[in-house]
């Protein structure tokens, strides 16, 4: 049967399709090679005009004319880089679209997985034990408040009267009313002081 009706041949693998930056790397080489036959144009031209100032009629014109064709060959190639730049601008903005439609996809991909994630996530989490954890916490910086307040009370502080203590506070008051306010006077609890100090120091002689 083969004979007759033959085998379905294969198709044979093509060149790979042309990308975009492909395209753009060959117009890249094509200008630099119309650049260069440019500055090659302009210096051959630049030779030909001192020629033609050193030279006289016949030879003078046909420098000339041999300046003017490479002039205009000069043109035709700076009008095909001109061309080329513009459609390299619009290779590159295809380029610009192409790649920020991939980062967005991406980028959307990547906030699905993260919402699925966070989902997930929440499942973990009760906002009713969260609220509760926070009421305990609450209560227990307040203990540790009421913990420090009652260690930094004071010991022994309360073994005096304060009825006692406030007389006392007026007699110093009533002694200070009473001194003149030189400085060779001296308030009278002073003064007794020193009187019974001497006394002592007399009887011990």
């Amino acid at each position: 049967m083969k004979r007759f009706f033959g085998t379905k041949q294969k198709k044979k693998g093509g060149p790979p399709e042309a990308t975009l930056d492909d395209v753009s790397g060959n117009m890249d080489k094509r200008m630099d090679e119309l650049d260069k036959k440019i500055k090659r144009l302009e210096v051959q031209i630049i030779e030909l005009k001192k020629k033609m100032k050193k030279a006289k009629g016949a030879a003078k014109n046909s420098y000339k004319q041999k300046a003017l064709k490479l002039l205009k060959q000069k043109k035709q190639y700076e009008m095909q880089r001109d061309r080329m730049m513009g459609q390299q601008m619009n290779l590159d903005n295809a380029k610009y679209a192409q790649q920020s439609i991939k980062d967005n996809a991406d980028m959307v991909k990547a906030m699905k997985n993260a919402a699925v994630g966070l989902k997930q996530q929440m499942k973990e989490v009760n906002l009713d034990e969260v609220e509760d954890l926070q009421d305990d916490m609450m209560d227990l910086m307040d203990d540790v408040n009421d913990i420090n307040e009652i260690l930094g009370e004071a010991w022994g502080m309360d073994d005096f009267d304060e009825d006692d203590l406030l007389d006392e506070l007026d007699d110093l008051d009533d002694e200070l009313d009473d001194l003149d306010m030189n400085e060779d006077d001296v308030p009278s609890y002073m003064v007794s002081a020193n009187a019974a100090a001497n006394q002592n120091k007399l009887v011990d002689d």
